[in-house]
């Protein structure tokens, strides 16, 4: 074979190397994209798996204790936060998982608040609403000297009053429609902000259905721990819907919140002896 032939079938053109280097990237991507897809997914997996075990917990908490726990705070230890001397009334209707009242396993972060598979606090809202003024008998203990509880106050005298809607209301007190409500009475809610945490109602309008569920009420940071000023929800309107990614027309929405009906509180507490 002559040298002439030999130069002619050694190494690749450019154009060879382009389309080989295209190709590559090309699968690459693709690998990159189903990867982040299935992390996404197992994510999202997992933290409903943790909102069931946390709504089971809070279940089983009032079964026990005859009331609903108070979230915890910033600097709340992890433990449900009440008011000084008014034990069972909460400091904020509004706040977090208290994880370490309910005993749940899980990781926490330096504010010892329970988080999410994004590493994100999970929130917690119990309603603060009865027929009868100034009292809050969802959280608040039955005693001989204070029958306001749900105990004393009965079934007939309960008005739980948060709200979840399938699309951002203009409201602060109930959905933009009604045929948007999917319950208006639910006693507590627990919601994961998802993979943007909180930060998500920095970067959009605040009444977009994400804006709805992370809140505007700053809470104050805990030098202590992770110096971080979280939010919190503002008032008892809540969104629930499908998760849809940013390139959909109805824009990003990955919140994930669970509630439950107050008659499945009723019998869990019926069948626990706490409720006649």
């Amino acid at each position: 074979m002559s040298l002439s032939k030999i130069k002619n079938t050694d190494g690749f053109t450019l154009v060879e190397m382009a389309v080989v280097l295209v190709i590559v990237g090309i699968l690459v991507g693709s690998f990159i994209g189903t990867i982040t897809s299935r992390i996404e997914t197992t994510r999202r997996d997992n933290t409903s798996r943790q909102l069931e075990d946390i709504r089971a917990a809070i279940l089983g908490f009032a079964g026990a204790e005859g009331r609903l726990p108070c979230p915890t705070t910033a600097d709340g230890l992890g433990v449900e936060q009440d008011q000084p001397f008014v034990f069972g009334v909460c400091i904020s209707q509004h706040g977090f998982v208290p994880g370490r009242t309910l005993g749940i396993n899980g990781i926490y972060n330096r504010d010892n608040l329970l988080l999410d598979a994004w590493k994100n606090p999970i929130r917690y809202s119990v309603t603060d609403s009865d027929l009868n003024a100034f009292t809050r008998p969802y959280s608040v203990p039955e005693s001989p000297a204070d029958p306001t509880g749900i105990k004393g106050l009965t079934m007939a005298g309960l008005n739980p009053d948060l709200v979840i809607c399938d699309s951002d209301s203009n409201s602060n007190l109930d959905c933009t429609n009604p045929e948007n409500r999917l319950i208006d009475n639910a006693p507590f809610i627990i919601l994961s902000l998802g993979g943007d945490g909180a930060d998500f109602v920095t970067n959009v309008a605040p009444d977009s259905d994400q804006g709805e569920n992370s809140g505007e009420a700053v809470v104050a940071a805990n030098a202590a721990g992770e110096n971080i000023a979280y939010t919190v929800g503002d008032n008892i309107v809540f969104v629930s819907k499908n998760y849809s990614s940013a390139e959909a027309t109805a824009g990003r929405f990955d919140d994930l919140i669970l509630w439950v009906s107050p008659y499945v509180l009723y019998k869990h507490m019926m069948e626990a002896g706490q409720l006649p």
